[in-house]
């Protein structure tokens, strides 16, 4: 790994961060929104400039991160460990945060932590690194955060996604949350929201 991308997260790391956090807030709260992010100057690959900015901004010495195995490589956990302090775990239920390219093991997203009655906040959120955050079957949201519907469209899914999110979404007020990602912008999918196809 360059020792630029080591040394180089945000531009402006207090401005950029706090502007990624009101993305992300403005993501979730309105789920199947498309909001740009700020973007770092230098990315470990494959880690896209969106999952670096997810991260830097999410992530600390108090946060335990799972990776897939396409994500997994020596220079990305460098990089985590250096800007973020995060624990990388190897157990998909121990992680607050999964971060996964492989859209495969979006088949078992119940291995990941979805909270219990008394501590629903202590489920896991999912970062998805997708193709592309439009142009795929176009599904219909609701719930909180939405109006009447939305339409979304992203690509990459892996068939029977939709199903599962469903039965994640009636575990409310327990269940896992997600954001996806183009590598630019984010979209949010939170446990509240329901879809139909």
């Amino acid at each position: 790994m360059s020792i630029d991308i080591i040394s180089a997260p945000f531009e402006n790391p207090i401005h950029d961060a706090q502007q990624t956090f009101r993305a992300l807030l403005s993501a979730t709260s309105r789920p199947g929104t498309v909001v740009q992010l700020p973007l770092p100057r230098a990315t470990p690959s494959p880690f896209t400039s969106a999952l670096c900015s997810i991260a830097l901004t999410l992530f600390d010495d108090t946060t335990t991160v799972w990776l897939d195995d396409a994500l997994a490589t020596k220079d990305v956990l460098r990089y985590l460990r250096f800007h973020t302090g995060a624990t990388i775990v190897a157990e998909q239920s121990d992680a607050a945060f999964g971060v996964m390219a492989d859209t495969r093991d979006l088949s078992d997203f119940g291995a990941f932590s979805v909270g219990d009655a008394t501590y629903p906040d202590r489920s896991a959120t999912l970062i998805v690194q997708l193709p592309s955050l439009t142009g795929g079957a176009e599904v219909t949201l609701a719930g909180p955060g939405i109006e009447h519907t939305t339409t979304v469209s992203p690509t990459g899914l892996p068939e029977g996604f939709w199903h599962w999110w469903n039965r994640n979404a009636s575990r409310y007020p327990c269940g896992i949350d997600m954001i996806f990602t183009d590598g630019t912008a984010v979209m949010g999918l939170p446990r509240t929201t329901k879809a139909s196809f």
